[in-house]
């Protein structure tokens, strides 16, 4: 959620009034709140949205089924896409929470870009390596990165290292 309130302070807002229980007070609203985009990648980004929902109810949601295949080609499969239509006015976010080889956000915001341009393409992760932003960043060169923490770098599997390990793991347990 934190990224999330770095992320807002970026948006227009517009002032509104506001009933308390005691008086009414000035406040602010985001404006365009239903020209945000979340994409979550299963099933590592689940929890990491799902605080970013609380502050953004009006945004429009995409799911993507993705992962990372073995090296050294680390190609991505795809097995589950919903994206909404992307409008010229959208902000899009796509969130993952590991950001390492960059790899996987690449593949999922091509199946997004090709629903549409959206003004702002933004990046959420917890975790990120180097490699992977500039990676996407050659991609992608005015998207936006929001991350707590940039680590040492990739090993030989595409893991961060020291990093975290696999969030979807991490998250929900291995999978069968």
């Amino acid at each position: 959620r934190m990224l999330a309130y770095e992320f807002l302070r970026t948006l227009e807002t517009k002032e509104v009034l506001v009933e308390t229980p005691l008086e009414k007070s000035r406040g602010k609203k985001i404006k365009g709140n239903d020209k945000i985009v979340i994409v979550m990648i299963l099933r590592a980004s689940i929890p990491f949205v799902e605080g970013m929902y609380k502050m953004l109810p009006m945004a429009r949601t995409g799911i993507i089924s993705a992962w990372r295949g073995e090296p050294p080609d680390f190609s991505i499969e795809v097995s589950y896409a919903k994206i909404p239509t992307i409008h010229e006015d959208d902000i899009v976010i796509i969130a993952d929470p590991m950001l390492a080889t960059g790899h996987t956000l690449v593949e999922v915001a091509n199946r997004v870009t090709a629903r549409g341009k959206p003004k702002r393409l933004v990046f959420f992760s917890v975790i990120s390596a180097r490699q992977g932003i500039n990676y996407v960043s050659r991609v992608y060169p005015n998207a936006e990165f929001y991350t707590c923490a940039i680590d040492r770098k990739l090993n030989k599997e595409g893991y961060i290292l020291p990093g975290l390990g696999d969030a979807g793991d991490r998250a929900f347990g291995p999978p069968y």
